[in-house]
């Protein structure tokens, strides 16, 4: 079969940053939920802790995004992925330290990551996670990150919370064009700027 190539940041980033309000709302909020949550201080694995978490996410994710025309909700097996125009998948997790999502690693999570394998009769598709990290105290969320993974290694990352400046790389600056000189007159410079070049 073809070899999927890592996705692509630059392709990722402006599919995602449509409707990345949502997204960090819906994390935010759930974590928010938690911490008010009669759970919060009981429950002593921090499996249930981000169980419940994440299950809110789904929820609030699902309402806010259930009317948007490009995203597709994939209910799978004890997961739930959303593609989005039909160009990026992405599921939700807890991420570790590390950045990296810790699963179990079943054959579907492995698949997930190995992007030789099509996933869902979707071969065109780019499948990231969106983590969320915990400060070190675990009383607030830290950031918010899209993570492409090459099978177990980060290939990149970036947070969704700065998101907004960086849509995209920025160009490689082209050749100055070179301006007639008329225009050069006209500019209020100062008195160097508009010395004539023969002197």
């Amino acid at each position: 079969g073809l070899t999927m190539p890592i996705p692509s940041e630059v392709s990722v980033r402006p599919i995602l940053n449509e409707i990345r309000e949502p997204i960090i709302s819906a994390i935010r909020s759930a974590w928010d939920d938690w911490l008010s949550s009669d759970f919060n201080g009981v429950w002593r694995c921090k499996r249930s802790r981000a169980n419940f978490v994440w299950e809110q996410i789904i929820e609030r994710v699902n309402s806010d995004l259930l009317g948007h025309d490009a995203v597709h909700v994939i209910d799978g097996h004890e997961t739930m992925k959303f593609l989005v125009h039909d160009k990026v998948l992405f599921r939700f997790k807890k991420a570790d330290e590390t950045g990296r999502s810790s699963n179990v690693a079943t054959q579907l999570a492995l698949a997930f990551h190995d992007h030789d394998q099509d996933l869902f009769n979707l071969p065109e598709v780019q499948r990231v996670e969106i983590v969320y990290k915990l400060n070190q105290l675990e009383t607030q969320i830290a950031d918010i990150c899209v993570v492409a993974r090459d099978s177990n290694r980060v290939a990149w990352e970036y947070s969704l919370l700065d998101a907004g400046e960086a849509t995209m790389p920025l160009p490689l600056p082209d050749p100055k064009p070179v301006r007639p000189a008329a225009s050069i007159v006209k500019l209020k410079g100062r008195a160097s700027d508009r010395k004539k070049s023969t002197d």
